[in-house]
């Protein structure tokens, strides 16, 4: 039977003198089968046949201040060639919070001529939530995260390509599905270390919006939690508006309450945007051949071994 969401939800108050939430890592860690949508047949008979292909579907995560209505986006397709868009269909949109036991439905909506559909989420307190947008006339669809968040959140930021995997190149394994891309020497290592610690993940990529899957598959078969992932709208932006794009994302994580603490990237691209973003040159590295351009922090060697030692004595997030 389906939930009614809650039309206003409820948050404590907290002094201007707490410390904000610690992300649940081990709730990021967690899988859950996708919620349970009652089978019909697709408004437009052609898109039973598009079906017959292997679907693309994404929601787009979202970093949210406590408080705030946050509208949720969900882009669905079809087939690895053509990505042709599910246009004018109808999509459920579900929605679950860390205590929850189920999945609770939020609305229906009929994606539009670019296979999207949006649907608002209302003023949540802190804590991740996860999104499910499915098409019940063949059961296919994607979940995404929002994290709500209080001013101050600490968070550390990863590009992927490159600086988690061992090159740019290796993407298409994780596209195709044919092979995971191989991940840096002490990467793992890298990110574990400062989810110990209590920061909020954050993975910022140039990969376009139809990679989502793949990356989410990458990401489940590293270990990692998905927490916080970003892709971008457009292979137009991922091309040739990389720098822009990441240096826009970082400004509007900050916006929702965000303190990105350190930056770790590996292209030109990115030394850019952490610098013209704000963050510190002593908190932005750059690692492989472009290591320590725009004046961010070189990490030697392709290997963040050496780093980790480093990171011994880093403090923990200040969360609670």
């Amino acid at each position: 039977m389906r939930h009614s969401i809650l039309a206003v939800a409820l948050f404590a108050s907290f002094s201007s003198l707490a410390a904000p939430k610690c992300p649940n890592i081990s709730e990021l860690e967690t899988q859950y089968a996708a919620p349970n949508m009652e089978k019909r047949s697709f408004s437009n008979h052609f898109n039973k046949y598009l079906s017959w292909l292997p679907s693309y579907h994404m929601v787009h995560d979202q970093v949210t201040a406590s408080g705030t209505v946050t509208q949720i986006t969900a882009k669905f397709d079809y087939g690895s060639i053509t990505h042709k868009d599910l246009e004018f269909e109808a999509v459920e949109f579900y929605y679950r919070s860390e205590s929850d036991s189920n999945w609770h439905y939020l609305g229906e909506q009929t994606t539009n001529g670019d296979g999207k559909a949006f649907i608002s989420l209302p003023a949540l307190p802190a804590g991740q939530y996860r999104i499910y947008a499915g098409v019940p006339a063949d059961g296919t669809g994607a979940q995404g995260y929002v994290t709500v968040v209080e001013p101050g959140t600490q968070a550390v930021l990863f590009d992927i390509d490159g600086t988690l995997t061992e090159s740019d190149a290796e993407q298409i394994g994780d596209y195709t599905g044919i092979d995971h891309a191989s991940p840096k020497d002490g990467a793992y290592d890298l990110v574990r270390h400062y989810l110990d610690l209590g920061y909020q993940p954050v993975f910022l990529t140039a990969r376009v919006y139809w990679y989502a899957k793949g990356t989410r598959g990458w990401l489940n078969w590293m270990g990692l939690p998905q927490g916080f992932l970003r892709t971008s709208l457009s292979n137009e932006t991922s091309l040739f508006k990389t720098a822009e794009y990441k240096t826009a994302e970082i400004n509007r994580l900050e916006a929702q309450g965000i303190e990105v603490v350190r930056a770790y990237g590996n292209a030109k691209t990115d030394a850019e945007a952490f610098i013209k973003a704000g963050i510190p040159a002593s908190q932005a590295f750059t690692i492989g051949a472009d290591a320590g351009h725009y004046g961010t922090t070189p990490i030697t060697g392709n290997s963040y071994r050496v780093h980790l030692d480093g990171l011994a004595t880093y403090p923990h997030a200040d969360c609670q």
